[in-house]
């Protein structure tokens, strides 16, 4: 007897398409443990109000802003170019309901490395609290939503194939959370050159000075495109990345 089958659904047509241009690049994996004790103590004096992942884009981005081979754009072909971003964006994934189909859509937040913590939490809160609608920071999403599957992946190419747009939709990095399960670690695939994955804070025994203690701590991964990255300076901005978030009190 045979499966039956049933159309596509139209509600994950965008993560279709982005996972047939992802499954082009170059992935590589990188994984680092962080000690969180800063990143909650941080939290803790400001109310709880800012989250992990608001942290991480934030250090993450003066990282990337600082490393101008991290912000290049891979523009692919016969004759394939990068193109330097001027602008640095943020791409931050979210689990959403749309209609009755779950999946996952992502929100930009932009110049994070010029913007306060409390103006990163804003927008990614105004992205969490959003439905996938006609109006609002989803309403490009709803749009493409309305057109037939292969007629989406034509114009998501169409678009994504100017640097400076990927950019812009796509991010120049990436951040996905899984931290709101017990998850450990995430390898999260991507069209841009740097995503970082955040796993699940628990406690875990280290050493610290030569004694054992228990602190917070979670798994930062970070995929690269190899095609535009080495893993050399992947390595440099994924240590430099772990070594803000463990000093955040020191260094601000």
């Amino acid at each position: 007897m045979n499966a039956p089958l049933h159309p596509f659904p139209r509600e994950r047509g965008h993560i279709y398409a982005f996972l047939k241009d992802a499954s082009q690049t170059a992935h590589v994996y990188l994984m680092t443990e962080i000690d969180a004790s800063a990143l909650k103590a941080a939290r803790a004096a400001g109310g709880d109000r800012i989250s992990y992942v608001s942290f991480i884009v934030k250090a993450a981005a003066a990282v990337i802003s600082a490393t101008p081979p991290a912000r290049m754009v891979l523009k692919d072909g016969l004759f394939p170019k990068l193109a330097s971003s001027p602008r640095l964006t943020a791409k931050v994934l979210f689990d959403k309901r749309i209609g009755t189909v779950r999946c996952v859509v992502s929100g930009t937040v932009a110049d994070p490395d010029h913007a306060r913590l409390e103006d990163i939490q804003a927008a990614i809160d105004l992205h969490k609290q959003a439905e996938v609608a006609p109006s609002g920071p989803f309403a490009a999403l709803a749009k493409l939503h309305r057109l037939p599957l292969p007629l989406m992946r034509l114009v998501y190419n169409l678009v994504l194939g100017n640097p400076r747009k990927r950019a812009d939709f796509q991010g120049n990095f990436s951040v996905t959370s899984v931290g709101q399960q017990d998850v450990s670690a995430i390898l999260p695939m991507i069209a841009g050159t740097i995503g970082l994955g955040v796993g699940r804070i628990a406690e875990k025994a280290v050493v610290v000075d030569g004694a054992i203690v228990v602190r917070p701590v979670f798994t930062l991964s970070l995929t690269f495109d190899h095609r535009v990255l080495d893993g050399a300076l992947a390595a440099e901005i994924l240590a430099s990345i772990k070594k803000s978030l463990e000093n955040w009190r020191t260094e601000q």
